[in-house]
Order: C-alpha cells, then sequence, then structure tokens
C-alpha cells in the first residue's frame, strides 16, 4: 500500500533545517569506516526466500532507493542511519571472528575454534540463519557448529537456531548451547505469554505491512527490518549464572558477565584471546529502548547503565561487537563509546526520577527532557531505536506504574464513550472536522490526529476523519527521525485510509520454543485464553501427560481461573496422553479437540470435559484494529 501523499512544506522545510542543524555533524564519517570494515563478501541475490518461495528478507528492494542524498519524505537523520545499516554480508571483524550483517535485524557472530565455530545469536528465523551460515562456509570453509550461545532473550538472537544446528546435535554432544540464568522463564513471559496480543503493535513498530519505499518503511534502526520465516528452539544445556564464570568451548576461552539490560536476563561475552567483546543488545548504535513502542516490560534502567558500566572491566578490548548495526574498533574508541552509552541511559533514569519526585506527569516530562548537547551530538545516541519521549514513559512506569496520581484519572471512562461525550461538548463531529482541516493546514499534526482519534473512537467508519487523520499521520512518519515512530505513523495512515490488512500473517509466534518447553509452561500459555466471562460457575480437572515420558502436569478450572501444577492429579476428570507439538499447538490455538488424535493419543475418564474447555477459550485474530477502533471482541455499540 503506497501512501499517496505529497511531502507537505512544513515537513520539507524541517528537513532542510536538519541539514544545517549543528547538532548533526554531517562530516563525521567513522560508523561508514566502521560499518564497511572486513567486508568479506556482499551477496547479489535479490532475496531470501522460504521453501514455499516467500520472501523473508529483501535485498533489492532496499537497493532499489538507499542511495544518494534523503528524499524529502525521510529525515536525513534516519536515511544516514539506513544507509549504514545497508552494509551487508559477511565481514571479518579480526582474525578468527566473523560477522554476518545486514542479512535479518540481528547479526550473528562467529568465532573460530579448533575444529568448528561458536556462534553468538543464531538470527531469527531458519531461513536467515542457513543463509548467514552459507556465507560463512562459501567464504571461510565449512566446518561445524560446536557452540551456540544465545546473548539474551529475545527471539531475533535465538530463533534461527535449527538453521544451524539440529536437536540431535545437541543431545549427541556434538554442540553446546549457553545463556543466563532464567533464559527459558523470560522468553515466555516476554514473549510467549504475550505472543498473541503483540503481532498488530509489532506491524506497527517494524511497518511490515508497508511498502519498502521511500513513502513506506526505509529501516527499523536496529536493521532494516524484521525477517519473515520459521521461530524454532533449542534448550540451553548450559546456564550462566549472576556471578558469571568461565568456559572453554573446544579451545577458545569465553568470559560470560551476567548482564540485565535490555533484557531481564543476558550476558557479555569476552574472548581474550581476540580482545573482543560481545556486548548483547546493551549497547548498539542507536539510543536505547528502554520501553519498546511495540510492548514489553519496561526495562530497569539503573541496572542497565550498571551492565555497560561494568563492561569498561574488559579494558582490553580492541574490538566490540553487538548484537545489531556494526562494530567499535580500537581501544580508546571503545571505551569512549562504552562511557557514553552509559551516561546516555543515566541522564534518561535520573533526570526522569528528578522530575517525578517535582510531582511531574509522564507526557510533561516526555515534552521537556533533553539531552545536554555532550550527548545529543552523538550519532549513535539519536532516537533511532528508543526515543527520549517514550523512554522517560517507560522509566516513569517502571517505578510508579500507569497511575499519575491524579484521581481525574484513576476511573477514566472507556475511550469510545470518552469520545462521545468529548465531541458532544465541543459541538459535535461536524465541527471538529471543521477545526481539525484549519489546523491540519497550519500544520499542526499533533494535534490533528489528537483530536481526530477521539472522532474516529465514536465513529470508525467517518471516512471523511479517516483520512484527515492519515493525511496527518503521514506528514509525522515522513518527520519523524526515528523509524519506529515513522513506521507506526505511516501503518496508522494506511489502517485508516484501507482498513485491516486481508489474508493469513506469519507472526513468528514462538510455536517452536513452546514445543520445546515443560508441560506445565505450555498450559500456563494457554491459560490466558480462558474467557472468564464464559467459565463461571465451571469446574473440572485435566491431567496432561506427555507420551513417551515421564512428564506431566494438570489443569484445574476453578473460579473462572486455569491453574497449573506439575504432576498427576489421581482425581482428575480426564486424564490426556498425548505428543508435545500437539499439546503446544492446542496450547496456541492451532488446533481443536478433533486435532487431539493419533496412535500416540490416549483418553481416560470423562472425554466430554476437553471439548468443555475448548468451548471456553478464546481464539485470538490475526489482526486487531489501533486506529481505526472498531469494535473488539465482546464489545457492544453503547
Amino acid at each position: 500500500m503506497r501512501n499517496p501523499d505529497d511531502v507537505s512544506p512544513h515537513t520539507a522545510n524541517a528537513h532542510h533545517a536538519a541539514c544545517c542543524d549543528p547538532v548533526f555533524n554531517w562530516q563525521d564519517r567513522q560508523d561508514f569506516d566502521f560499518a564497511s570494515r572486513g567486508l568479506v563478501h556482499r551477496p547479489n541475490d535479490p532475496d531470501i526466500r522460504d521453501q514455499d518461495g516467500n520472501i523473508v528478507w529483501h535485498h533489492e528492494q532496499f537497493e532499489a532507493f538507499l542511495k544518494g542524498d534523503a528524499p524529502e519524505t525521510v529525515h536525513p537523520s534516519l536515511w544516514r542511519h539506513a544507509l549504514l545499516n545497508n552494509f551487508r554480508g559477511l565481514f571479518k571483524v579480526c582474525d578468527g571472528v566473523w560477522q554476518v550483517r545486514g542479512e535479518s535485524l540481528a547479526n550473528a557472530t562467529f568465532i573460530e575454534t579448533v575444529a568448528g565455530y561458536i556462534c553468538i545469536d543464531p538470527l531469527t528465523t531458519v531461513e536467515t540463519a542457513r543463509y548467514a551460515l552459507k556465507l560463512l562456509y562459501d567464504h571461510v570453509g565449512e566446518r561445524p557448529i560446536v557452540g551456540m550461545i544465545y546473548s539474551h532473550t529475545h527471539s531475533d538472537h535465538f530463533g534461527g537456531v535449527k538453521g544451524m544446528i539440529t536437536d540431535e546435535d545437541v543431545a549427541e554432544g556434538r554442540c553446546v548451547v549457553v545463556a543466563s540464568d532464567g533464559f527459558t522463564e523470560w522468553v515466555l513471559k516476554e514473549q510467549g505469554m504475550a505472543a498473541e496480543g503483540m503481532p498488530s503493535r509489532n506491524d506497527y513498530m517494524y511497518g511490515e505491512n508497508l511498502e519498502v519505499s521511500t513513502t513506506g518503511i526505509v529501516d527499523t534502526g536496529l536493521g532494516q527490518m524484521i525477517e519473515g520465516g520459521e521461530v524454532t528452539y533449542i534448550e540451553p544445556t548450559h546456564v550462566i549464572g549472576k556471578e558469571g564464570g568461565k568456559m572453554t568451548i573446544d579451545g577458545v576461552e569465553i568470559e560470560f558477565m551476567f548482564a540485565p539490560g535490555e533484557s531481564p536476563t543476558g550476558m557479555h561475552c569476552n574472548f581474550p584471546q581476540h580482545k573482543l567483546l560481545h556486548c548483547a543488545d546493551n549497547c548498539y548504535m542507536c539510543l536505547h529502548n528502554v520501553y519498546t513502542i511495540r510492548g514489553a516490560f519496561p526495562r530497569d534502567a539503573m541496572q542497565w547503565a550498571d551492565s555497560v558500566a561494568r563492561s569498561l572491566q574488559f579494558e582490553n578490548t580492541e574490538y566490540l561487537v553487538s548484537g545489531h548495526n556494526w562494530p567499535v574498533f580500537g581501544k580508546e574508541n571503545i571505551k569512549k563509546f562504552l562511557g557514553e552509552q552509559r551516561d546516555g541511559i543515566k541522564f534518561m533514569h535520573d533526570q526522569t526520577l528528578r522530575m517525578m519526585s517535582h510531582g511531574f506527569v509522564p507526557s510533561e516530562i516526555a515534552n521537556e527532557i533533553k539531552f545536554p548537547p555532550s550527548l545529543a551530538r552523538l550519532w549513535h545516541l539519536r532516537g533511532y531505536y528508543g526515543s527520549l519521549k517514550h523512554n522517560v514513559r517507560g522509566i516513569y512506569d517502571y517505578y510508579l506504574g500507569w497511575y499519575d496520581g491524579n484521581p481525574a484519572t484513576l476511573d477514566a471512562l472507556p475511550p469510545r464513550e470518552l469520545a462521545r461525550r468529548t465531541l458532544d461538548y465541543m459541538g459535535g463531529v461536524d465541527a471538529v472536522l471543521e477545526r481539525a482541516k484549519v489546523d491540519f493546514e497550519a500544520s499542526d499534526y499533533r494535534w490533528v490526529v489528537h483530536i481526530l482519534d477521539h472522532v474516529i473512537w465514536a465513529e470508525p467508519d467517518n471516512m471523511k476523519a479517516r483520512q484527515l487523520a492519515a493525511a496527518a499521520h503521514t506528514q509525522m512518519g515522513y518527520g519523524a527521525e526515528n523509524p519506529t515512530w515513522r513506521n507506526a505513523y505511516l501503518s496508522a495512515a494506511n489502517e485508516l485510509r484501507f482498513g485491516l490488512p486481508h489474508g493469513e500473517k506469519n507472526h513468528r509466534v514462538l510455536r517452536d520454543v513452546l514445543k520445546g518447553m515443560s508441560p506445565l509452561l505450555l498450559m500456563n500459555s494457554l491459560s490466558i485464553r480462558l474467557n472468564g466471562s464464559k467459565a463461571a460457575d465451571r469446574a473440572f480437572v485435566i491431567n496432561w501427560q506427555i507420551s513417551g515420558t515421564s512428564e506431566a502436569c494438570h489443569t484445574e478450572l476453578s473460579n473462572a481461573v486455569l491453574n497449573n501444577r506439575n504432576g498427576l492429579d489421581p482425581s482428575a476428570d480426564l486424564t490426556i496422553r498425548l505428543p508435545r507439538l500437539m499439546l503446544s499447538e492446542f496450547a496456541l490455538g492451532q488446533i481443536g479437540v478433533d486435532g487431539i488424535a493419533g496412535i500416540d493419543v490416549s483418553m481416560s475418564g470423562e472425554k466430554s470435559v476437553l471439548s468443555d474447555l475448548a468451548d471456553l477459550l478464546d481464539t485470538f485474530p490475526a489482526w486487531f484494529p489501533i486506529a481505526t477502533h472498531g469494535l473488539k471482541f465482546g464489545e457492544t455499540d453503547q
């Protein structure tokens, strides 16, 4: 879907002004040197595809326009960053260390061992992981992966694992899998439990339904885009505790530092013989995302700053790599970079708490806090992923939660009722639309999208309001320096103009992750599908046993809640033995009661209880409205 709007004079003038803004040091070319250094091979394939021929990663569509000066529809600072993220392919970082960059949202790092390679972070999906491994094999040499390290819990750093190794490799001891303490539990909490409610928000942030073009998606900050394909998972064999530790994998010594930051559990990996430090996603060439607009737990900014500060203990580091963007080379450059990254996080944290302590509410803080010039001028602290405005809101929420302390907001009206009553006070929808048109012509886009949001809540099918709101969102997208904000604005414009996307969508739900988890964790993920209203006054117990294993748990329905516990309940109404994959598919809503069948399935007890459970479970939509505010499941138009 192409946004039909031309850039407005206001947006064009703002971009021209940015080109002259002294905060931007356009003559600084160090990032271009570092991003291009060590290139071994840049592929010329048009794209990466899955086994069905679907494109999961674009090459030629980005190549068609990512060149020259910034077009008027893209902020010049964002354009610079997009050009840097387009340095892609296989790179040699130092002797014995290579990275594949720009072939996924994330980076894969390979360290040569005596007989093979260690991989840090096998990308997001099987397809891009296989592609990365083939680049390494074709241009360095084919040797087995003997060590797999997950730097932290986000799926772009473990989801491609089965594109590089197999369950058999791990089971037979040919490869070890290393992660930090609490890894599996936090994968489930951060992504497994909320996976069904996140996709539409994820689509907005990463521009997944936008055209790859100068009027659509040009970048996401951490990389060009998020890839399609199959997300997989293999359980860690070795866990690094909070005290850190050392480990030798096939002749290569690794020092692990437990380092929560962008994720609640993660680690930095130091390779003394290479003078190389991998700092996970705690440092990259963008402002940090203390809160991510796709939705997640607000991160502990104080803890994050401490993790970056502790990485300075590796004083001999000459090569700094991370899970995204490009490396930093040289001791002094690395020391300076890490110190600035630390200070950027700590400034946001400390100043948010300072203003919070004066009684300011999140929107006031977000519009007040600015980096000092010494930090604002740094390219690697520009808001290409995080932003000061949404980070300070996340920090506030981490400490004080959603409530701003004002009783007027304690029990606010739901948005549809609030919108209708507000519009009535303002003289009705037609009066608001007339004033909004004037404000749009005055380039007051923030106000226009705010006030028209009320109209659309009250009248979701009001196309005059939707078209004007879409035009304002488009100009805000064109003007955004932050690519995730740009993607969100342009995605809103598309939804307002054309409605929700059609057809099936691979949201990369972590099905393989859940398949590898215990029955208890699987059933915990099912519990969020229980419709509490339907389940009132119902009660039963079901035992779940994984066929051919001793793994089992039981589910008790009481008080409209599914409580899950390990082990079998001898008084259960029904006991089901079934394969783990089948249980995960049922928990995720991929199959119904009829799908629980086969030679590996047996049931004893009251079989109708399974149908009773299925009848109480919601099935979540592939998409739900965000900008158009259509009626949701169970909502009535009153």
